[in-house]
């Protein structure tokens, strides 16, 4: 499937997703959560049916994109805006992805523990599994994010942000992006986010389609066909 088509699915998506958002009440929970206000815990865990159902076609369009026949590009990108709402919306869908399925993970346990099935659940009182379920749903948000920026870049594709807003970024001519100097990339991207209001200034080639991180990793962005 062709990239432009991919990209309107997404687009089709979000906005649908936004929409049920506005018109439909929000989910009380979607992961695992515990806080401690004035002495009192409070244990809070699950999913939606619906939310999950999401998760499961962004992620099956994920893969698509990635897998998908090589995009068609043109000349380089000089602004930076487009760069600012990808990483944004990469953030939302792959947060609509992770926490959906950490908070199906939190019922199931929840389930094995007092044999009632929730969809989505809190308590008063605190149980051995809670210290493993919010280190580990950490630990997942990471590394999810860490496959969801770095295996498109590892396939010469666009993430879905950049898919959406009409551009990728690519590596050097000569160079090649391991899995290894994916991460690096990617990291090196989130410090650059991190610093939005002095990235534009820094280090910019309008003409090479370059911001101070793409110098640094030798990458360079390009607009999509």
């Amino acid at each position: 499937m062709k990239v432009k088509y991919i990209r309107w699915s997404f687009v089709g998506l979000l906005g649908f997703v936004i929409l049920l958002g506005i018109v439909l009440p929000a989910p009380v929970t979607l992961g695992a959560s515990a806080t401690w206000t004035n002495g009192n815990y409070r244990f809070a865990g699950g999913t939606h049916p619906v939310a999950l159902g999401f998760a499961g076609l962004f992620a099956a369009l994920y893969f698509v994109l990635v897998f998908s026949d090589p995009p068609e590009l043109a000349g380089a990108l000089p602004g930076v805006v487009r760069r600012f709402l990808a990483f944004w919306l990469d953030f939302i869908i792959a947060i609509f992805i992770v926490g959906p399925t950490f908070g199906i993970l939190a019922t199931l346990v929840e389930w094995r523990r007092t044999g009632v099935f929730l969809w989505m659940f809190e308590r008063e009182t605190s149980a051995s599994s809670d210290i493993v379920m919010t280190t580990g749903g950490a630990v997942l948000v990471f590394v999810v994010l860490l496959f969801y920026f770095a295996l498109p870049l590892t396939r010469r594709r666009p993430s879905p942000g950049s898919c959406v807003t009409g551009y990728q970024v690519m590596p050097d001519e000569g160079a090649t992006f391991t899995l290894r100097r994916a991460i690096l990339r990617m990291i090196v991207g989130f410090l650059g986010m991190s610093m939005w209001p002095l990235t534009p200034f820094i280090g910019r080639q309008r003409k090479e389609g370059k911001v101070w991180f793409d110098r640094v990793s030798n990458t360079h962005a390009v607009l999509l066909r």
